[in-house]
């Protein structure tokens, strides 16, 4: 029953976020791959596989920076990929290393610690983060939180 609550929920809400991202014309099959990730680059010697998860997603602000308070707000999001360690995704804005997220998705959530960003477009963002932790689906993934600053 949790699992059917849970997962009603985050369809409502990802239903009332603006959803911003522009994706290049380059990803315009973003949500065609799923399932193992390859190599993103030659000779690349990731210690965990990757696995490609593409689906619409809600992130939280938990902790953010002196510089950048942010909303309350979930901002709709795309996964890229999880690892055992790590995350990707992309973002209408510009998350600065050292902010720690609450990412929804549809089977689990999760807690990040931003580690890199890159500049696709105006409206693009991809996102990597190290995991700080993995949980099962709960009503706590929606729990208003206020923001803490780093």
């Amino acid at each position: 029953m949790l699992e059917v609550d849970y997962s009603q929920r985050l369809n409502l809400l990802i239903e009332q976020v603006q959803w911003d991202i522009q994706m290049p014309d380059e990803l315009s099959r973003y949500f065609a791959s799923n399932g193992e990730a390859s190599a993103s680059f030659p000779n690349d010697e990731r210690s965990n596989q990757r696995i490609s998860i593409r689906t619409r997603s809600l992130a939280w602000s938990e902790v953010s920076l002196p510089f950048r308070l942010r909303a309350s707000d979930p901002i709709g999001i795309y996964t890229r990929d999880f690892s055992r360690t790590g995350a990707g995704f992309l973002a209408s804005i510009q998350f600065y290393p050292e902010e720690e997220l609450r990412i929804v998705l549809p089977t689990f959530w999760v807690r990040v610690r931003i580690t890199r960003v890159r500049r696709i477009n105006e409206q693009c963002y991809e996102t990597g983060a190290t995991l700080l932790r993995k949980y099962d689906p709960s009503a706590e993934a929606f729990m208003p939180r206020e923001a803490t600053v780093a």
